[in-house]
């Protein structure tokens, strides 16, 4: 077995210390460089939305516009430069935690708002801008759309950046505990952190030498355990030290922060009273003091009302319009198998109370009703229409009806069974403060497979950001993620 005062992985030791800072360099001027090349692309996206809206109305469309192509370009390049101040604005030039990416798409939708606001203004009270209707309309309506299509390019971009260990911060999280991992899981998840976990380090020396493995993310799907303490030092291209050890002793952290100091690392200390409550946390201060307080978790009665009527009324236009759909699918069940098309099963929603969820039966008739889930497409229980069902998420159809009777909504925590919710914690009860959702931010990550009570943070990140804005933006990533065909397996 290695000594476990030598790190074993590929963060080891560089040869000079000028190669590690040349290394630490390097990663920073990237870092600007990606952003850079952002604020151009997002400038030229606009671009093309306005000369694509353009070229619609005049070549497409053969109507005659009332502004002349150069006219229209100086007034896309206007157009350009406000889109890009305002995603400044709200924030998307800068590195801020995001499960998932959806706050950029929450952003993309608020700049968008804000932009066609100003520009529709502009265009009525300017009456020298004489704009055709349609035109206007199709930029306001297509620049959101290649905004988002071409920052998900950049999403991924980062996630490479990150794979190839070029991000520019390399994070060693001390603590491979519970606490540790959600950290790493988080800047892995958000790419646009500018944060990369090269390993962990801890006391419990049984660990040492071990890779923990976070599914879908991370070096070749696994971080290493590399040591405690003594091998701070040693670990040359470390930017950052977090110590994530909730359960330490005063006297252990001091010990730790001394340690980092001693080997010229910058670190940050998670504090240890997020142990069981590490989602709904914020920071204020009084007097420079820092504080920590438990976030409010209660949306606005605006939230609430708007979202019941926008619930109410998609559901039940839904269920008229994909009427067809559902006949079709009801028979072709039928001629694969007996047995009922609906399946229906008790869950428990908003405040506890327990309703009936539908969905079209998926599994054979003799399958067990509470069983775990079937997480393998080949599970000998699936029928052969109820896997077709499954991967394209069209077994959940029928739940438009619990929203129709608002037993559900549209977004929100995925409901659980009752005998699962008894053993809940008082963290994982927290889901019960909202209405249960058909899909959700836990729904589209990568860890969907896994049993949802095991990724409460997600279902905590949706009920501390709750928003119309953000409800959207899980719907289109669901939407997304239908079109690409990744259902339940």
């Amino acid at each position: 077995m290695a000594n476990p005062a030598q790190p074993a992985t590929s963060a080891t030791p560089a040869s000079t210390g000028d190669e590690a800072m040349l290394s630490i360099g390097f990663r920073s001027q990237l870092g600007r460089f990606v952003t850079l090349l952002q604020v151009g692309v997002d400038f030229a996206t606009v671009l093309v939305s306005y000369g694509l809206s353009y070229w619609i109305y005049v070549s497409v469309l053969s109507r005659n516009s009332p502004l002349s192509f150069t006219e229209f370009a100086t007034l896309s390049l206007v157009a350009g430069v406000l889109y890009v101040l305002i995603l400044d604005h709200v924030g998307l030039y800068h590195r801020e935690i995001s499960l998932l990416n959806i706050k950029e798409l929450r952003g993309i939708f608020r700049a968008s708002i804000y932009a066609s606001a100003l520009i529709l203004s502009a265009s009525f009270y300017f009456r020298g801008i004489d704009l055709s209707r349609i035109t206007l309309t199709m930029a306001l309506a297509l620049t959101p759309v290649l905004l988002y299509v071409q920052r998900q390019f950049f999403y991924q971009l980062h996630l490479v950046f990150h794979q190839k260990g070029w991000s520019k911060t390399r994070v060693l999280i001390y603590g491979a505990g519970e606490i540790g991992k959600q950290l790493a899981k988080r800047m892995l998840e958000s790419p646009g952190l500018g944060f990369y976990p090269i390993g962990f380090l801890d006391d419990d020396t049984s660990k040492h030498q071990q890779k923990i493995e976070l599914k879908g993310f991370g070096p070749k799907n696994a971080i290493p355990v590399l040591g405690n303490d003594q091998v701070i030092g040693q670990i040359v291209d470390a930017d950052l030290v977090l110590i994530a050890c909730p359960k330490a002793s005063a006297e252990r952290s001091r010990e730790l922060v001394q340690a980092c100091a001693g080997a010229k690392k910058n670190y940050a200390i998670v504090p240890s009273l997020v142990e069981d409550n590490a989602f709904a946390v914020e920071t204020f201060e009084i007097g420079g003091i820092p504080i920590m307080r438990r976030k409010s978790l209660t949306p606005s009665v605006f939230y609430l009302t708007t979202k019941r009527m926008v619930d109410f009324i998609l559901a039940s236009i839904l269920i008229l319009v994909l009427s067809p759909l559902v006949l079709l699918i009801g028979i072709a069940m039928k001629l694969d198998t007996p047995g009922p098309v609906i399946f229906k099963q008790k869950r428990v929603g908003l405040r506890g109370r327990q309703f009936s969820m539908y969905k079209f039966r998926s599994m054979r008739v003799d399958s067990e009703k509470y069983a775990p889930t079937p997480s393998n497409p080949q599970d000998p229980r699936i029928t052969r229409v109820g896997r077709w069902l499954r991967r394209t998420s069209l077994d959940e159809l029928p739940q438009l009806f619990n929203v129709f009777r608002g037993d559900m909504s549209f977004v929100g925590p995925r409901p659980e069974m009752p005998f699962i919710v008894e053993k809940y914690t008082p963290v994982q009860k927290q889901r019960l403060i909202a209405k249960p959702g058909i899909t959700g931010v836990w729904q589209i990550s990568a860890f969907r497979g896994e049993p949802i009570h095991m990724n409460i943070e997600y279902d905590l990140f949706y009920l501390e950001n709750r928003s119309l804005l953000l409800d959207l933006a899980i719907i289109v990533k669901t939407a997304w993620s239908v079109v690409r065909g990744i259902g339940a397996f």
